[in-house]
């Protein structure tokens, strides 16, 4: 990540949030997602990156961050559904 990263704060839209956090002096950003599940429960996952990581792979796994957080939220809504049902 060759440029500057600035503080993102969450922003509060219901699902799905991602903020991001610069670390330290170093470059480093942790970048955090989060999403509630039915309950109004908050699940996260936590990236942390450094500046020697490409752009593409930063935004690969943050992809794929997304979507394994979204899985495993919609697990826990399906198992709540059929317990219900």
């Amino acid at each position: 990540m060759s440029r500057p990263v600035t503080r993102r704060a969450p922003q509060r839209n219901g699902g799905f949030s991602w903020g991001r956090f610069p670390m330290d002096d170093t470059g480093a950003v942790a970048y955090r997602l989060f999403r509630r599940d039915h309950r109004g429960a908050l699940h996260t996952s936590i990236l942390n990156f450094y500046p020697r990581d490409q752009r593409c792979e930063v935004a690969l796994a943050l992809r794929q961050a997304c979507h394994r957080l979204r899985d495993r939220v919609d697990e826990i809504d399906l198992a709540a559904m059929e317990v219900a049902a």
